[in-house]
């Protein structure tokens, strides 16, 4: 990996790290290793350039460092692994299981049930219900099995929610439902829990980020998952595409309460493919400032992902600015944490910061043991961080702090005993200090926004994101 630039190396160096600064390798840490510390998956997909061999040395090196979950960006779909009828070809995500094992990294299967890039052939059996049932079941059970023991999750169903304001199946367009019905979502799910019994099942889709308004995506998928429950329907987690433009600030408290109706029901939300752009065409007029802002929404989905016990996954549709799709075919740009020449962005800087804003004792995972800590069997060969003692911080006790206006009082600190405040951006940086005098400190020489503040004296620490007015 290319050594972090200079830019990041003072943000990260300046960035918290729950009760206390980094250490002195802090610039060597990896989004990778403080997201197995606590338990979570954080990673992004292999595009068809790499499997095509057709892709920079630096996003191998940068991948397989950062990152501890992947995902194929087409190539475990319907239209690659079954080209002809019942003719399977494996190659192509064969190769990327292996890469994975080699490195440590989980994997995510992607797409069992979809709507689009369904082969040609697939097509002639239009309204042949049985015969449409038998193919989807053929195809989920030869590929589930050939993976069996090594895909952790399957997207199970992908995209099947129309766009209408009154949200239901879609039911124009897919080959599926026109010719099933909606027994088709019951029945994969069912058949890829037959295939790979420890296997996550997944239901993914698009726009189930934009709140539980009656009506929208995500309050239809919600009860969908409260019907599949009570009809034992082995559905174990709901994916949440997430790709949004820099404008769409409100979408990280709308995950936050799709996350929250979801662990009502026991059911996982992962993040699948969040992407952050700007409008196309305006990647020349970008400074500081805008790469800043959206760092600052990286770090909110950073934040509820961390804070919400029931998330387990964060996967980003993309590494590097110079191989996204975005370009292309969502007319947006410049969406992902490194750019053209795969160095590090403020989106980068801020999903760090929040890592370390949240100390591993702190953050619950999902996850059983098991599944965090597999068994390491690489032979002679490296098989990454499958195995990582978890680090233990030791929370504050006592102390506590709350904004009124723009001053900050602290409570819990020992009579005679002096506390510093430090006050640092979304990415990390920092931004103010001052002395606690009094159990109170003036913060009105800050400029409005969001923050991470954190006070600290002999004995504890404490650290707490505050919104200046």
């Amino acid at each position: 990996m290319r050594k972090i630039h200079s830019l990041s190396r003072i943000a990260l160096g300046a960035a918290i790290l729950g009760a206390g600064f980094m250490n002195a390798n802090a610039a060597d840490e990896t989004i990778r290793e403080l997201a197995k510390e606590r338990g979570r998956f954080i990673g992004t997909i292999l595009n068809s350039e790499w499997f095509n061999d057709a892709i920079e040395p630096e996003f191998e090196e940068i991948h397989k460092k950062q990152f501890n979950v992947v995902v194929a960006e087409n190539e475990m779909k319907f239209d690659a692994t079954e080209p002809s009828e019942n003719v399977f070809n494996f190659e192509k995500g064969d190769k990327m299981v292996e890469y994975a094992q080699a490195n440590g990294i989980r994997v995510r299967g992607h797409a069992l049930a979809w709507h689009s890039q369904v082969p040609n052939w697939v097509n002639n059996y239009s309204g042949q219900k049985e015969k449409l049932l038998a193919i989807l079941k053929n195809h989920i059970m030869n590929v589930v099995r050939h993976y069996k023991g090594k895909v952790a999750e399957w997207d199970v169903v992908n995209e099947a929610v129309n766009d209408d304001y009154n949200a239901d199946w879609r039911s124009t367009n897919s080959v599926w439902y026109e010719g099933i019905g909606a027994e088709f979502l019951d029945s994969a799910f069912v058949w890829t829990h037959e295939a790979d019994p420890n296997a996550e099942l997944c239901y993914n889709d698009y726009s189930i980020e934009w709140g539980l308004r009656e009506g929208s995506k995500a309050s239809f998928v919600v009860e969908q998952v409260k019907r599949w429950k009570k009809n034992n329907i082995p559905i174990t987690c709901v994916g949440t595409q997430t790709h949004i433009e820099i404008a769409h600030e409100t979408t990280p408290q709308n995950v936050r309460a799709l996350a929250k109706a979801l662990a009502e029901l026991d059911v996982t939300l992962n993040i699948t493919e969040l992407d952050i752009g700007f409008p196309n065409g305006s990647a020349g007029s970008l400074g500081a400032s805008d790469y800043a802002k959206q760092g600052h929404l990286y770090r909110q989905f950073m934040d509820v992902f961390l804070e919400e016990p029931n998330m387990g996954e964060f996967v980003m549709w993309g590494l590097t600015d110079a191989h996204s799709w975005l370009d292309e075919q969502q007319g947006k740009t410049q969406a992902l944490l490194f750019d053209k020449q795969y160095k590090p962005k403020p989106a980068f800087d801020s999903v760090m910061a929040s890592l370390k804003a949240h100390p591993a004792s702190e953050v619950k995972s999902p996850y059983p043991d098991s599944i965090l800590n597999p068994p390491k069997d690489c032979g002679d060969e490296s098989c990454g961080d499958s195995i990582i003692a978890i680090k233990k911080f030791i929370a504050p006790k006592g102390m506590s702090v709350q904004l009124v206006g723009r001053t900050l009082f602290v409570t819990g600190i020992a009579a005679g005993k002096a506390a510093k405040v430090d006050v640092f951006d979304m990415q990390g940086r920092p931004t103010f200090s001052t002395k606690c005098e009094k159990s109170r400190a003036d913060l009105s020489a800050i400029a409005e926004g969001l923050y991470v503040v954190r006070v600290s004296n002999s004995s504890a620490s404490i650290v707490k994101k505050i919104s200046i007015k």
